[in-house]
């Protein structure tokens, strides 16, 4: 007895190929899609404005720096560290900016667990620094320091 064997026809295999490769593709796609829209999300802090003033009362004085800034970035920012011409703020010993009658008062607006910033969210970053350690004239370089890592600088001269 002789059995006769059919082979599937060049038709129905081609069609299963063809089938088989745009799953294959169209799963790849969204692969793509979801890789890329991870690796894209950046942050970037922008210092719009900055300017300062001197505060006095009748026996100290100590100026007062006004930056504005703003979360460009697609991701949310968290602000770690205010660093006043290299040094950490918080290594004057005083960490929400300090009380005027203090002559050596020096400090910043951005709390000690950070100041996070949503994207497109903007605010305003106070530093304070006392009039005994820097004199009109005097530029200092204001960094705000990120989580991530990133290094945001701006100089200004006290007027």
């Amino acid at each position: 007895m002789l059995r006769r064997r059919e082979a599937v026809s060049p038709a129905v295999t081609t069609t299963i190929l063809v089938a088989v490769a745009i799953m294959l593709s169209i799963g790849a796609s969204y692969w793509m899609m979801g890789v890329s829209t991870q690796s894209t999300r950046f942050e970037t802090i922008e210092i719009t404005t900055a300017y300062n003033m001197l505060e006095t009362n009748v026996t100290n004085a100590r100026w007062r720096i006004v930056l504005g800034v703003k979360n460009t970035g697609s991701d949310a920012s968290t602000i770690s560290e205010v660093l006043v011409n290299g040094v950490p703020v918080n290594a004057y010993g005083v960490s929400d900016g300090g009380s005027l009658p203090d002559a050596l008062c020096t400090g910043t607006s951005v709390s000690s667990s950070g100041l996070t910033l949503m994207s497109g969210e903007g605010t305003t970053v106070y530093v304070w620094i006392g009039g005994d350690l820097i004199t009109s004239g005097t530029s200092c370089e204001v960094n705000l320091h990120s989580e991530a890592g990133m290094d945001y600088l701006r100089l200004v001269k006290l007027v």
